[in-house]
């Protein structure tokens, strides 16, 4: 069952990514969204499960829906820029790098009790780096994205 909903997950992913009209694509990437709850309930993470389903895949369509309604129901036409495609790899790879770097502190603390209030700030502190790296090239792109779409309408 696991691998039926992480193959329907990774299907949806790639259909969000592949098709070019915004609605179907938005569409896809809530029905993943959905999927991924249920993938989480099968794993007994009933809490997380109706987290993802209700939290996330809601405040996702909302906000997709918005972004609809700014830049209208078709993708602009953009050229394909191969070196933008091998930074955002590169990116990628760097930042899940950083990421399993911390994984080994992750095992290390699981048994261990919760007591030790700096914990946190301790160990994970390179975490919270990972997320602002990712929480800035998110609206760094967003930003990009919306003074290009700018530009083409003005012309």
């Amino acid at each position: 069952m696991n691998i039926a909903l992480l193959s329907v997950v990774l299907l949806l992913a790639i259909g969000s990514l592949v098709i070019k009209k915004s609605v179907p694509a938005i569409i896809s990437f809530i029905l993943m969204m959905f999927v991924l709850g249920l993938y989480y309930i099968n794993l007994d993470a009933k809490m997380l499960g109706l987290f993802q389903i209700f939290i996330y895949t809601g405040g996702i369509m909302v906000l997709m829906l918005f972004g609809v309604t700014i830049i209208g129901t078709e993708f602009p036409k953009y050229k394909v820029k191969p070196f933008n495609a091998v930074a955002a790899f590169l990116l990628f790879l760097s930042i899940s790098a950083l990421f399993l770097r911390g994984v080994e502190n992750l095992r290390l603390k699981l048994n261990q009790p919760v007591e030790n209030v700096n914990l946190f700030s301790a160990e994970f502190s390179d975490f919270v780096i990972i997320f602002a790296l990712i929480a800035s090239s998110l609206l760094y792109a967003t930003v990009k994205m919306s003074s290009t779409l700018k530009a083409k309408r003005s012309r």
